[in-house]
């Protein structure tokens, strides 16, 4: 769903759940309320997401509906990830993996599994993130869910990156980009170049990062991120200026000028 659709979808949902209300559609109600509850967290409106999920899982628990209430504490847990409660978020994705667990649903226990180590990461124990994050990749490796498998390495670099064991988040990284290549998907591949120019710059090799922000602009460029576009570019420069490559730079300057005046930053 793009940006733009967001009001669209909005409105739409919530003609959904009035019409759910209507009909005392309970299962369609709790369906709405978790699709009102998405488009409000895409838009920044947390304390109606939050709202609309508690609704939706109340309302599954009354109607004893396992899956509805897995889809609903899961999707609660990432609103309240995304607030900032760990201690809740924590506690409701560790619930929806018991219920994935008895439901044998494997694809939701892998996103579950790392999405509890995301969880764990941001509460500093670092070691059952990694442990998490290990465990939803076995599980996607076995389902062929490449791009899944792919977020996982980067979890799994971002946490060797962050300990400064920089040739192990590489390793990641290059694994995450293979894998996000075969799945051929394009906005994780531009994300994945420019983790690799940031961890190879700080590995000392400003030419091999500057090869991959380079790759990681012109792949954004041709999408239209242009912020992501402009970022990587000033990563590139960055790079150039560490080697003292006063072509290169000029090279890179005039690049950003010209993505500028056709594309002014909003």
């Amino acid at each position: 769903m793009m940006r733009g659709d967001l009001p669209r979808a909005g409105e739409a949902y919530e003609a959904a759940r009035r019409l759910a209300e209507t009909l005392d559609d309970t299962k369609g109600l709790i369906g709405a309320l978790n699709d009102i509850g998405r488009v409000a967290l895409r838009r920044g409106e947390t304390a109606q997401a939050v709202s609309s999920h508690e609704r939706a899982v109340l309302l599954a628990q009354q109607l004893r509906e396992p899956g509805l209430l897995l889809d609903s504490l899961t999707a609660l847990a990432t609103a309240e990830h995304q607030v900032g409660r760990l201690h809740e978020a924590g506690g409701r994705y560790a619930e929806a993996l018991e219920l994935a667990q008895q439901r044998a649903d494997r694809s939701a226990e892998a996103t579950l599994r790392n999405n509890l180590g995301l969880v764990r990461q941001a509460e500093g124990e670092v070691a059952q993130a990694a442990e998490l994050f290990r465990q939803a990749m076995v599980l996607n490796q076995a389902m062929g869910r490449l791009e899944s498998e792919a977020s996982n390495h980067v979890n799994l670099g971002m946490l060797a990156e962050a300990r400064q064991d920089y040739e192990a988040a590489e390793r990641e990284y290059e694994r995450a980009l293979e894998l996000d290549k075969a799945a051929e998907q394009r906005m994780e591949i531009a994300a994945d170049l420019l983790r690799l120019g940031r961890i190879t710059d700080r590995r000392g090799l400003p030419d091999r990062a500057l090869a991959y922000a380079e790759r990681a602009y012109r792949s954004y460029l041709a999408q239209g991120a242009l912020a992501e576009a402009r970022s990587s570019l000033s990563q590139a420069m960055a790079s150039a200026r560490k080697m003292d490559r006063a072509g290169e730079l000029a090279r890179l300057e005039t690049e950003l000028a010209r993505l500028t005046a056709a594309h002014p930053a909003r």
